[in-house]
């Protein structure tokens, strides 16, 4: 099972958020919604860090009934 992405602290070396991010470190920037660094700008961004995107997409439920739909 994959491990959900973690937030990268703010107070993290920009130098050491790029490595982990796979962007140059002035590419590096605030998510708005955790504050957390992320790839916010240039080509490729993703303002909303890969934490942000993975707790809003939740987990994946494969049990019966699990569509989203009531009956």
């Amino acid at each position: 099972m994959e491990e959900m992405p973690r937030r990268i602290d703010p107070a993290t070396d920009r130098t050491a958020a790029a490595h982990l991010l796979g962007c140059l470190p002035d590419e590096v920037g605030y998510c708005p919604r955790c504050h957390g660094l992320t790839h916010r700008y240039g080509r490729r961004a993703r303002p909303i860090c890969p934490a942000c995107r993975a707790a809003r997409a939740g987990p994946a439920d494969s049990s019966p009934g699990a569509s989203g739909r009531s009956s």
